[in-house]
């Protein structure tokens, strides 16, 4: 066969999203658990997922600290030879928590999983959190904490969603580096009784998995209950949006400012939400956006400004990013404001839109390579309660959405007179 290398190969979309099947098992105890059978390598993970975010802890840091003291002993391992046997079998232990939920990931060998699930029941169940090792991790903490409150980028952040939110509200409040000091193993024990349960969870397990793997799973989690036997109920709270529109935060030794601008949006199950996240990526969600065109390489305002859409259980919001030098914020937000009535007032061009679309459905496929990532998009997922047809959706809309309906959403979402910006450092 003889091919023309001078001729590029004809560019077509891919028209579908291939995801794997998710076997959803639900146990003995009532615990769900969900497979995704996938790969080669005989490796797999583990993800035990707990209603148990920052939402619902009696005081500040209860829910971050319990989460990440997990590891620090149990009733049968001191913390020292929990890291030991961890390295002896080649596995390891990753905490995440956010507003909502708090996540335990074990990545184990197929061959040493049974010994690997072991430790983690241990972990899971029969944490002790004992004080020295309580004591050192306030400490370090605190420190770190005292020092990253020094960044603007920090301040700009908490004060920014703070005021979208409510300094109360679960998803405004912030800690002080003080709160540490607050902290006993009694106030974790309480909160590791009350939130970490078989019947407040949910298990993902993705990899390279048999029977046997599954039976191994449920004989260390799914047979009998364990934890307080109570599915949390998550408070609603009000929302108050700080009616100041611009709000400053001197730093007078800065030599940089960090920027936020935004609004309360919404979250994944909103109609409007994959039209948004079309939207926000023109707007500033990847490297060639028009605000990092804009304010980076044609004004050389910053090295890096960004737009983002976040998303929690019960709401979401939109947020604009940058760090600037002091002498330029306000040219920063003046062509902020410009790049996002330009949305409003011009319809994108097919060429746009084509290489916008040709950017979101590359990174859809880059976040299904591999069965890590395709657990995490299903996490992501599954925690508001929806599942792979969700991404399937959100995929087709991508294909399918015109100029006419991102002017519209523009228009309906991002008034500039509703936006919230936060400034920290100095102008």
């Amino acid at each position: 066969m003889n091919l023309n290398r001078t001729i590029a190969p004809e560019f077509k979309l891919p028209d579908k999203l291939s995801l794997p099947a998710v076997n959803n098992i639900n146990m003995q105890n009532g615990l769900s658990l969900s497979v995704i059978n996938t790969g080669d390598a005989d490796v797999l993970r583990l993800s035990i997922v707990f209603d148990a975010g920052t939402r619902y802890q009696p005081q500040l840091l209860v829910a971050s600290s319990t989460l990440n003291m997990l590891g620090e002993g149990t009733e049968k391992y001191k913390s020292n030879e929990i890291a030991e046997l961890l390295d002896f079998y080649g596995a390891s232990i990753d905490f995440d928590i956010d507003r909502d939920w708090a996540c335990v990931t074990f990545y184990s060998l197929t061959r040493h999983f049974q010994k690997v699930m072991e430790i983690a029941e241990q972990i899971v169940k029969y944490a002790t959190f004992p004080e020295k090792e309580l004591d050192t991790y306030k400490q370090n903490q605190k420190q770190q904490l005292i020092i990253e409150r020094e960044k603007v980028a920090t301040t700009a952040r908490e004060t920014f969603i703070s005021s979208l939110f409510g300094k109360t509200h679960h998803y405004g409040v912030f800690a002080l580096p003080d709160d540490y000091d607050k902290l006993n193993g009694e106030l974790l024990k309480d909160f590791h009784k009350k939130y970490y349960s078989s019947s407040n969870a949910f298990i993902v397990a993705s990899g390279k998995i048999s029977e046997k793997e599954i039976k191994i799973i449920a004989d260390f989690f799914g047979k009998d209950e364990w934890g307080n036997n109570k599915k949390a109920n998550p408070e609603q709270q009000e929302i108050i949006t700080s009616p100041e529109k611009i709000i400053y935060i001197p730093k007078n030794n800065s030599v940089q400012s960090a920027i936020r601008v935004g609004k309360v949006l919404f979250n994944k199950k909103h109609n409007d939400y994959c039209g948004m996240v079309f939207f926000n990526t023109i707007l500033g969600g990847y490297f060639g956006s028009r605000l990092m065109k804009n304010i980076r390489e044609e004004k050389g305002y910053t090295y890096g400004i960004y737009s983002n859409i976040v998303c929690m259980r019960d709401s979401g919001y939109f947020s604009i990013s940058a760090e600037v030098g002091n002498e330029y914020v306000k040219l920063t937000l003046e062509e902020i404001k410009n790049e996002i009535l330009r949305l409003q007032q011009q319809k994108i061009t097919k060429d746009e839109l084509s290489l916008v679309k040709n950017y979101m459905t590359g990174d859809m496929l880059r976040s299904i390579d591999g069965a890590w990532k395709i657990a995490d998009m299903y996490i992501d997922v599954r925690q508001i309660g929806l599942n792979f047809e969700y991404i399937e959706q959100i995929f087709n809309e991508i294909l399918k959405i015109t100029p006419n309906r991102i002017l519209e959403l523009a228009n309906k979402y991002l008034n500039i007179n509703t936006l919230t910006t936060v400034i920290s450092g100095r102008y």
